[in-house]
C-alpha cells in the first residue's frame, strides 16, 4: 500500500514521510485509533516507504541504476513523495511477503491451522495476508472470524514473543531495515511483554516496531512507555465520503449518508454497507420463501432451501437472524403498531401485504422455526437437513 491509497489523514501522512526522509524515525511507534480509522493502512504505507529501493537510492544520490533499471533512460518523472510501487521491495511489501517485515498478532487454537493446535506465528500468515488484501480496515473481530476462533479471544503469549525474538536475531535478509508490526498489543500477557521489552527498548540498528491498538490504556505500561504515541483520528468526512463513493461506485450523496453514519471509520462504513447489501439479499430470499409457501410450490421451496444450504455458516446464521427481524416487523404491523415496526421504507409495502396473509398464531411458530435453525447451524448439523426441515416447517405451519 502507498500513502496516496490511504483514505484521509493528509497531515499525518506528511508527518510520517518527513520522519523517514529526515532520518528521524523513532524506533517504536504506537498507533492508537478507533477501529477501522486507518492505522493499519498507514503502517503498511509507511513500511513500504521505508523499504522502497527507489526512495532510498534517490535520497542517497546513487540513483543511476534505479532510474535506468526501473524507469528507463529518460523518465518523465520520478516518485519522490511516495513509494515507487515497482521495485522488488515495494512488490514484496504490497504482497506482505518481504523477509524483513514481521507481523505479530493475537492467536489462539483454531481448526484452520494444524488440526486445532496453536501453530507458530508464521503459520497464520496466509490468513493474515488474505484479510489484509480483502480489507485493510478490518477489525479485531474480523481477524478472529477469519482465523476461525469463533467466540475465543486472541492472545500474544511468550511463545509468540520468543518466535519474534528468534526472527530478529538474524541479520536483515536484504541488508537493510527490519520492521515489526504488532497488532493489538493490549492482548499481550505480562510474560510476553517482559520478553519483548529489551528488543523494543534497545532494538538493533535500523529496526522499527510499529504497534496498533484500539485501547492503549490496556497495554502493559512498560511497553507503552517505550513507544511514541501516534493518535490516528477518525477519517475526515469529505475524505471518507470520497473513498466510499470510489469503492462502491455510488453517488456522492449516498456515500455521504454512509460516511456520516460511520463517524470516521472506513472499516465501520464497509461493514454497514455490506450488511445492508446482505440484508437486501436475505430479505429477497425471505420473501421468496413465503411466496412459494403461499403458492404451495413445495418443489420450488425445497430448491430455494438447497440454495440457502450452500451459503457459508455465518451467512446462514445471518439469514435466519434477519428473518427473525422481518417476522418481528410483520408482527408489529399485524398488531397495528406500524410506528414501532422499524421497517425499511423499501420493504414496508411487501411487509404489509405478507403480514395481512399470516395468522397471529403463526408468528410464535415462525420464531421457533428460525431459532431452531440457528441452533442447528451452531451445532454443525448438515445444512441440507437444516434448510429442508425449515422449508417443510414453514410449508406445514403457514395455513
Amino acid at each position: 500500500m502507498i500513502f496516496s491509497e490511504v483514505a484521509g489523514h493528509k497531515e499525518l501522512k506528511e508527518s510520517l514521510k518527513k520522519m523517514v526522509q529526515g532520518g528521524k524515525m523513532p524506533h517504536a511507534l504506537l498507533f492508537s485509533e478507533q477501529s477501522g480509522c486507518g492505522a493499519l493502512p498507514l503502517v503498511l504505507a509507511l513500511t513500504q516507504f521505508i523499504f522502497c529501493k527507489t526512495r532510498r537510492a534517490l535520497a542517497s544520490g546513487d540513483d543511476t541504476w534505479v532510474v535506468k533499471g526501473l524507469f528507463g533512460d529518460e523518465p518523465d518523472s520520478l516518485p519522490t513523495d511516495d513509494s515507487c510501487q515497482v521495485c522488488s521491495s515495494c512488490i514484496k511489501i504490497r504482497n506482505l511477503a518481504h523477509p524483513d517485515f514481521h507481523f505479530l498478532f493475537p492467536i489462539n487454537t483454531t481448526p484452520l491451522v494444524d488440526k486445532g493446535k496453536k501453530a507458530p506465528m508464521d503459520m497464520y500468515y496466509e490468513i493474515f495476508r488474505k484479510i489484509v488484501e480483502e480489507n485493510p480496515y478490518f477489525s479485531e473481530q474480523d481477524l478472529y472470524r477469519e482465523m476461525g476462533l469463533e467466540n475465543k479471544m486472541g492472545l500474544i503469549g511468550v511463545n509468540e514473543a520468543s518466535w519474534l525474538i528468534d526472527k530478529l536475531s538474524f541479520t536483515a535478509y536484504e541488508g537493510g531495515s527490519k520492521v515489526v508490526l504488532i497488532l493489538y498489543p493490549e492482548r499481550m500477557n505480562l510474560e510476553a511483554a517482559n520478553k519483548l521489552l529489551k528488543s523494543i527498548e534497545e532494538p538493533t540498528e535500523d529496526t522499527f516496531f510499529f504497534l496498533i491498538t484500539t485501547d492503549p490504556e490496556k497495554i502493559i505500561k512498560t511497553i507503552r512507555s517505550r513507544c511514541r504515541l501516534i493518535e490516528v483520528p477518525p477519517i475526515e468526512k469529505e475524505d471518507l465520503q470520497k473513498a466510499i463513493a470510489e469503492k462502491y461506485k455510488m453517488s456522492s450523496e449516498e456515500a455521504l449518508k454512509w460516511a456520516l453514519c460511520a463517524q470516521g471509520s472506513f472499516g465501520r462504513a464497509m461493514e454497514m454497507i455490506e450488511e445492508s447489501q446482505q440484508e437486501k439479499e436475505d430479505f429477497e430470499d425471505f420473501i421468496s420463501l413465503f411466496r412459494l409457501v403461499d403458492e404451495r410450490d413445495l418443489t420450488g421451496l425445497l430448491a430455494l432451501g438447497q440454495e440457502l444450504a450452500r451459503k457459508g455458516k455465518e451467512e446462514q446464521k445471518l439469514f435466519c437472524r434477519n428473518a427473525l427481524k422481518s417476522l418481528r416487523t410483520m408482527f408489529m404491523i399485524k398488531m397495528g403498531q406500524e410506528n414501532i415496526s422499524y421497517s425499511s421504507p423499501n420493504h414496508i409495502e411487501q411487509m404489509k401485504t405478507l403480514a395481512e396473509r399470516l395468522k397471529e398464531d403463526f408468528f410464535q411458530k415462525g420464531y421457533d422455526i428460525f431459532n431452531n435453525s440457528i441452533e442447528c447451524i451452531e451445532r454443525n448439523v448438515n445444512a441440507k437437513f437444516i434448510f429442508c426441515d425449515l422449508c417443510n416447517a414453514l410449508y406445514i405451519n403457514i395455513i
